[in-house]
C-alpha cells in the first residue's frame, strides 16, 4: 500500500479481524502510512473493554499471531509493521508504550458508517 493509495485494503483488514474476535465493536485508524513511515496503526475497540491494557494486549497478540500466521498482510498489500492498539475509554495504547489521548478524533474503518 503506498501513500494516498485508497483505504478499501485497510478496511478489508479491519474487517477480517472483527471476523475473527467478536468481542470488536469499533476499529480506527491511527496513522495512516507515510513514504517515511511506512507502517500502519489501528485502534480496536472491544465490548467488553479489557479490564487493563495487560489483558487487551493479549488479545491484540492473538489478532496479530492470526494475521502473520494466515498471511492477511501480504494478501492485501498491507506494509509493514503493522501495530495493533486497545482503546480503553478515551485512550489508545499502543503496544510501544505510547498512549494516545483523544481516541475520538481518529477515523473509522469499521465498522463502515453510512455517509
Amino acid at each position: 500500500m503506498k501513500e494516498g493509495e485508497p483505504i478499501q485494503k485497510v478496511k478489508r483488514l479491519a474487517a477480517q479481524l472483527a471476523e475473527w474476535d467478536s468481542r470488536i465493536v469499533e476499529i480506527a485508524l491511527t496513522k495512516e502510512p507515510t513514504k517515511e513511515a511506512p507502517g500502519l496503526e489501528l485502534a480496536c475497540s472491544f465490548d467488553p473493554e479489557p479490564d487493563s491494557d495487560i489483558t487487551g494486549f493479549f488479545w491484540i497478540t492473538n489478532l496479530l499471531t492470526r494475521i502473520d500466521f494466515e498471511g492477511l498482510g501480504e494478501q492485501l498489500e498491507i506494509p509493514q509493521p503493522l501495530d495493533l492498539g486497545i482503546r480503553i475509554g478515551g485512550q489508545v495504547f499502543l503496544p510501544n508504550g505510547e498512549i494516545l489521548r483523544g481516541a475520538d478524533d481518529f477515523p473509522v474503518v469499521w465498522p463502515e458508517h453510512e455517509q
